[in-house]
């Protein structure tokens, strides 16, 4: 049985469990029962933060996630509670259908700073309706995830295929709120079994083959122009963490669609790995180029989770040495990101000279690493109940994580 790769993930659950459940549903949550936008290195809720709508939903994500995984089982009305604050901050008052989006960003007190109708907060709403329809069953989460889907739809949508970036619009047009409509969409799907919402990952799946992927690069291009040509300005810019997201979400699809797609994750794994691995750490950089030349050679704590994510399902799937890498970037993260003097936090990034930033941990990360836990979780039952230990070997493959394993047991930064 992959002894390593379990205990690994046997010590995330308990740090997610034991450490930051209790803190994000405590000291992350307001008097009013919003979600804060950050907590500092020291444990203060940084609660005159400005809030970030998507923050906010995101964070009803992680907290029902963790009750389905049965990591916590009192949380749900903390969840509900800002859940239903959001939705009434954020939609305009005269609108109780839910019927023309979301604003952007909310003052500490809850008042709009920001109406933008924002495509990447658009799409955080609808992952948050379809986990509220998994937790209750309850069809009126359905109900609203189509209002929102319509509002989407005709207000939105562009007749160069996709979605614009926000009303009032703006360039250039990103792959990422694209890619978190095809998570939120396949999330509706997964939860209800309604094949309508199969049929909208569908057409994002397409724009992935289209424009998305480049089949010569095996990179995901990231900036675009209005009829999807790579922005001449940004489009060289690549970030492996989204490659990794990608990567596990293709496969997500496919298990849906029953569609035969897994060549792409095993490519856009492979080739963030060949191109976003820092060679000291063995963790992925922020941003490089198609060659790897390194853009920001930071490397921030979300990327790893994805990471993670997509070397989960790839090992499930029965591709052997991403075991070892799973473990290996989890054992890092609890030994140094989430190595905090505040159990339940983390460090946001580390620098290029491996010395980590003194920044507030963002709550935003939390949605990063409780889907993380979920891959995780997933495939640590795979092999103790289905018999994937007789197809996997002991420690994976050694040589991608060396260089950090020595590095962490000689106390060295990364």
């Amino acid at each position: 049985m992959p002894i390593k790769f379990l205990a690994a993930a046997d010590r995330l659950m308990t740090w997610c469990s034991s450490a930051a459940l209790p803190v994000w549903s405590s000291c992350g949550v307001d008097s009013n029962g919003r979600f804060v936008e950050q907590i500092s290195q020291q444990g203060s809720a940084e609660a005159g933060v400005n809030r970030r709508v998507r923050v906010q939903f995101r964070q009803f994500y992680a907290l029902t996630h963790s009750h389905i995984l049965g990591l916590s089982t009192d949380l749900i009305e903390t969840a509900e509670r800002a859940m239903t604050q959001a939705i009434a901050d954020s939609f305009d008052a005269d609108d109780a259908a839910l019927e023309h989006g979301c604003a952007l960003l909310l003052r500490a007190d809850g008042s709009v700073l920001d109406s933008t109708r924002d495509l990447y907060t658009q799409a955080f709403y609808l992952l948050a309706l379809a986990w509220r329809f998994r937790l209750s069953q309850d069809t009126k989460w359905l109900e609203a995830a189509d209002r929102e889907i319509a509002f989407l739809e005709q207000h939105m949508g562009s007749p160069e295929g996709g979605y614009i970036e926000s009303i009032p619009p703006r360039l250039p047009r990103r792959q990422n709120p694209h890619m978190h409509l095809f998570e939120a969409f396949l999330a509706l799907h997964e939860a209800s079994d309604k094949a309508r919402y199969l049929k909208l990952a569908d057409k994002i799946f397409d724009l992935f083959e289209a424009h998305f992927f480049g089949a010569e690069s095996d990179c995901i291009i990231e900036y675009f122009t209005q009829d999807w040509q790579q922005d001449p300005l940004q489009g060289g810019r690549i970030e492996p963490g989204h490659m990794m997201e990608w990567a596990w979400l293709v496969d997500q699809y496919g298990k849906q669609s029953g569609r035969s797609v897994s060549a792409y994750s095993h490519r856009l794994y492979a080739k963030a790995r060949e191109i976003g691995l820092d060679p000291v750490t063995g963790l992925l950089m922020d941003e490089v180029r198609m060659d790897g030349t390194p853009i920001r050679r930071t490397r921030r704590s979300w990327p790893q989770t994805e990471y993670i994510k997509a070397a989960s399902v790839l090992a499930q799937s029965g591709y052997a040495p991403a075991l070892g890498h799973a473990a290996e970037v989890i054992e890092t993260l609890l030994d140094t990101y989430l190595n905090t003097d505040v159990p339940g936090i983390w460090r946001d990034s580390y620098n290029a000279d491996g010395v980590a930033t003194d920044n507030s941990a963002p709550a935003s990360t939390f949605y990063h690493y409780m889907s993380a836990i979920g891959a995780v979780s997933e495939l640590s039952q795979a092999i103790r109940t289905k018999g994937l230990a007789g197809q996997l070997p002991e420690d994976g493959d050694k040589s991608a994580g060396g260089v950090q394993v020595a590095r962490r047991r000689a106390g060295s930064p990364l």
